[in-house]
């Protein structure tokens, strides 16, 4: 048995394409191919149906996948306790780079109020903070989750999901760019918009797609520039190269204050609601995460709306 199977098998299912896992854990298709035929070999049974696409699993791979997490998250917990700061307590937490530059600090003064609990993060984009989650790797996923475009669907009697926020995803641009470009929002074909592009693989490009789609208007624009990072577009759009949808959290970063909002005049046409949502495992009875998730949902149920 090698543990790199569990994580090779939560990736696949996670993904849904032999491709795409390969490349998230860093392996070519041709080895990874291997190690799932390894794993389904000390299983004993078949636990992929791969006559479909986005590949699913059988029935003896629905009953593995959940001990496959669970063993996982047994590793980790282990891994935890003998860590220098086992002391501590440590709550494990998966966000995207946005979140956790912007409001995991003052999150987490109020949710962990004087305990001694320590916060370990792990930061990535949306499929890999997911994928850190559901792999068992962390305790607590912390997510946007675009409502009329979910990212990925937890099934709830697995896990509990609280609603922390929202948050506006609209097109931003420096004043700079404004003063010394002809174009004008949002755009025609002599003078198209410089637009900072999140890649096609990220969760933000299918998002600000759907927005631009529903807008009822036609974007005209000319990429300039493209990243799977919003705080990377942020960083462009600063420095005067184009046009970034963005969120809150990362107008809210050093240095992204003076960027301009450009689609006040055409109300929320060109702008989404994006909320901010919190998971965890049913079963992680851990005192001192099941402490944090209680403190999370007192803030839930104070906020405007909870």
């Amino acid at each position: 048995m090698d543990t790199r199977w569990f994580y090779d098998f939560i990736a696949l299912v996670e993904m849904g394409s032999f491709t795409q896992a390969a490349e998230y854990r860093n392996s070519s298709q041709a080895a990874f191919s291997r190690r799932i035929q390894s794993f389904e070999q000390w299983a004993g049974a078949k636990l992929i149906d791969r006559s479909v696409y986005p590949v699913e699993l059988t029935l003896e791979g629905k009953k593995l996948y959940r001990n496959t997490l669970d063993m996982t998250g047994y590793l980790e917990d282990m891994r935890a306790e003998l860590s220098p700061i086992r002391a501590h307590q440590p709550v494990r937490i998966a966000l995207t780079y946005a979140l956790a530059t912007s409001h995991l600090a003052g999150w987490w003064r109020q949710w962990s109020d004087g305990q001694d609990i320590a916060c370990i993060t792990t930061v990535g984009n949306i499929l890999e903070a997911t994928s850190a989650f559901t792999s068992g790797s962390v305790d607590i996923l912390i997510s946007y989750s675009y409502p009329l475009l979910p990212p990925f669907k937890l099934d709830d009697g697995i896990y509990e999901r609280l609603a922390i926020g929202t948050e506006t995803l609209a097109p931003y641009a420096s004043p700079k760019l404004l003063r010394q470009s002809r174009f004008s929002f949002p755009g025609t074909a002599e003078q198209p918009v410089p637009l900072l592009l999140y890649s096609r693989q990220s969760y933000f490009y299918k998002v600000v797609k759907h927005i631009t789609d529903s807008s009822g208007k036609v974007l005209q624009y000319k990429t300039t520039f493209e990243s799977e990072m919003s705080s990377t577009l942020s960083g462009a759009a600063q420095q005067g190269l184009g046009v970034a949808w963005l969120t809150d959290a990362s107008v809210m970063q050093e240095g992204a204050h003076d960027l301009e909002r450009l689609d006040t005049q055409y109300g929320d046409a060109w702008s989404g609601s994006i909320d901010v949502v919190a998971f965890l495992a049913q079963d992680n009875r851990r005192r001192p995460v099941r402490r944090i998730w209680e403190a999370i949902a007192r803030d839930s149920a104070a906020a405007p709306g909870g």
